[in-house]
C-alpha cells in the first residue's frame, strides 16, 4: 500500500524518484524529488523505495551526491 510521505518509482519514469503528496481511489499524486510539478499516476504503478537508493537532491535513483551515508 502506498501512502503519502513515501518515496517511490513510478512505471513509465525509469530512474527517478516521486515523492507521494496523497493517494486516494486507487490514484497517487507525486512530484519528482528536486520538483514542483505534480503529476498524477495509478497507486498500482507506484513502488516503494529506499532512501538510500536514490539522491535526496537530484531525485536520481543511483546518484549517490546529496552525502547521504550509504
Amino acid at each position: 500500500m502506498i501512502r503519502g510521505g513515501m518515496t517511490v518509482t513510478v512505471r513509465g519514469w525509469h530512474g527517478v524518484a516521486f515523492n507521494v503528496l496523497r493517494c486516494s481511489q486507487g490514484q497517487a499524486v507525486v512530484v519528482m524529488v528536486g520538483d514542483d510539478r505534480r503529476r498524477t499516476v495509478p497507486e498500482a504503478h507506484c513502488t516503494k523505495l529506499p532512501r538510500k537508493a536514490f539522491c535526496g537532491v537530484c531525485g536520481q535513483v543511483g546518484c549517490f551526491h546529496d552525502g547521504l551515508e550509504r
